[in-house]
């Protein structure tokens, strides 16, 4: 399913200048080790369900508190969760 947030997948991108690269705060790179996301860690390790339920609470905390945190940061956080949710559904 093509969602139109493929690209948030990357973890790193270029900066403004092009020339240094600089974390993505949505997807830093320190959710990944040894070649494992930690989402598939998660996943295989709380099942389905209570995978699911784990994605939809995260993607609720930050629809929550966009206005008064972090702004269009926590929207996309929210939108990474709820495609992480909706892959579950494929």
């Amino acid at each position: 399913m093509r969602t139109g947030y493929e690209n948030m997948s990357k973890t790193t991108e270029e900066s403004s200048t092009g020339s240094t690269p600089v974390e993505d705060p949505v997807r830093p790179n320190y959710y990944v080790r040894e070649g494992l996301e930690c989402y598939d860690v998660q996943r295989a390790s709380m099942g389905l369900v209570k995978y699911q339920g784990y994605l939809e609470g995260c993607a609720q905390k930050y629809l929550w508190r966009w206005e008064q945190k972090n702004g269009k940061q926590d929207l996309e956080k929210a939108v990474e969760y709820l495609v992480k949710l909706l892959e579950t559904l494929d």
